[in-house]
């Protein structure tokens, strides 16, 4: 059955849509409101998981694992230290990252308590401040906002240069809070004995608790970590990061395969620490979240469907007649069948745009409620499956529940028809 043979009964049914057009809104008054009930609910759930993932990546433990070097052995249910001891290396991070594609981020952090003071004037006090030494993405893994210059790159790693990043808390201290953020990219610092050259400024997010001190913060180069800090503290390990917790056991696939090809029986010589089993809750409730709400709302969109069904039975027996000089003057099963399956899925394709609309709307009001009561970041979302379902649910709704009274009108006897009153 092509196209071109049932486009007049389809034209023929949405000609019957226009005759009465306040039952053929009040019959998609339902899908109406069914699929803007969906479309909310998803539209929020969409962005709850956005604001729920915002704040796993900037805590970043459920997305992540660590690789530490085994330092002691259990003898005898005594812990004896090792005598060799596998260390970690920023090459070594590189290769890993390589090997990760993109699907995960490799860090390593040094980090303690150093004296820092202006190294060309300034404060003649040394303050004390965090100097934490790590790669050239530690600003990516800290979630830095460069203010002025850059963070340092990766040649300055590998050439273990004194650069440095300060916080522009650390900058006041210094150098005064007169002192602009740009004139202060290539002035020094002196961290500990050593001098260390300024090419980034960043402003630190401010503490939630104003009465707790601010922590002054500078980063380093890890390849330059004992010059900046006396006792660093430092495992010789990584910190691999997934993009997201869906990709966290692909990423621990490769990082162990990784570890087989360098050490063969490396479970002797790294020891690897995660939140796996937390991070797969964490999964399987956003799925089952998602899927609970679309279950709910979806008997709404059931409701909608009844209703479509109700007026187009009502619509058969009215226009029985009419059926039966179709049929007596050529018109076939299939045609009678095109024809109130296309008013059924008009309906529902004219709830689903109106729905959607309103689902939109009910769902950005409800989001900017919930941001002005809580401290929670909650955007209205609306994702590609959130639209699948918006398209395919009053899809299915309206072939579903068309269905039954278009083949009950393509059965009809066209001589009884013709005789109905």
């Amino acid at each position: 059955m092509s196209l071109a043979q049932v486009a007049p009964s389809i034209q023929v049914g949405f000609a019957a849509l226009k005759v009465n057009p306040l039952r053929t809104t009040l019959s998609a008054l339902g899908v109406i409101i069914g699929v803007g009930a969906m479309v909310s609910v998803l539209s929020l759930s969409d962005g709850v998981e956005n604001a729920v993932r915002a704040q796993l990546a900037k805590d970043g433990r459920l997305q992540s694992i660590g690789l530490s070097p085994v330092t002691d052995d259990l003898v005898d249910g005594q812990r004896i230290a090792r005598t060799k001891v596998e260390v970690l290396t920023p090459a070594d991070a590189k290769e890993l990252t390589k090997i990760l594609k993109g699907a995960g981020s490799v860090f390593m952090v040094a980090g303690g308590p150093s004296l820092v003071s202006a190294g060309d004037g300034g404060s003649a006090r040394p303050r004390a401040a965090l100097v934490m030494a790590t790669l050239a993405n530690g600003a990516e893994r800290e979630g830095l906002k460069i203010e002025a210059g850059r963070f340092f790159n990766d040649s300055e790693v590998d050439a273990s240069s004194k650069v440095a990043v300060v916080s522009r808390q650390l900058a006041d201290t210094v150098f005064g809070k007169s002192t602009s953020s740009q004139s202060l990219i290539g002035r020094s610092i002196k961290v500990q004995d050593s001098l260390f050259r300024i090419v980034g400024i960043w402003k630190a997010e401010p503490t939630p608790n104003s009465a707790r001190p601010t922590v002054l913060k500078a980063f380093v180069p890890f390849t330059v970590s004992t010059s900046a800090v006396s006792r660093a503290t430092q495992g010789g390990g990584f910190l691999v990061r997934a993009r997201s917790i869906e990709e966290l056991p692909a990423v621990q696939k490769s990082t162990e395969s990784w570890l087989a090809s360098r050490y063969g029986d490396w479970k002797k010589q790294i020891r690897i620490s995660s939140y796996a089993e937390e991070s797969a809750q964490v999964r399987d409730n956003m799925v089952l979240f998602k899927i609970l709400m679309a279950a709910i709302t979806g008997v709404s969109l059931v409701v909608g469907g009844v209703g479509i069904m109700n007026v187009l039975l009502a619509s058969v027996t009215e226009r029985t007649r009419e059926i039966g000089v179709r049929k007596a003057t050529g018109a076939r099963n299939r045609d009678l069948l095109a024809q109130f399956l296309a008013e059924s899925v008009a309906i529902a394709g004219m709830g689903s745009v109106l729905g959607t609309i309103l689902g939109i709307s009910v769902a950005a009001l409800v989001a900017s409620i919930m941001r002005a009561k809580t401290m929670a970041q909650v955007h209205a979302g609306f994702s590609i499956s959130t639209l699948l379902v918006a398209i395919a649910a009053p899809l299915i709704v309206g072939i579903g529940f068309g269905i039954y009274p278009a083949l009950r009108a393509a059965r009809l006897s066209p001589i009884e028809a013709i005789r109905h009153e």
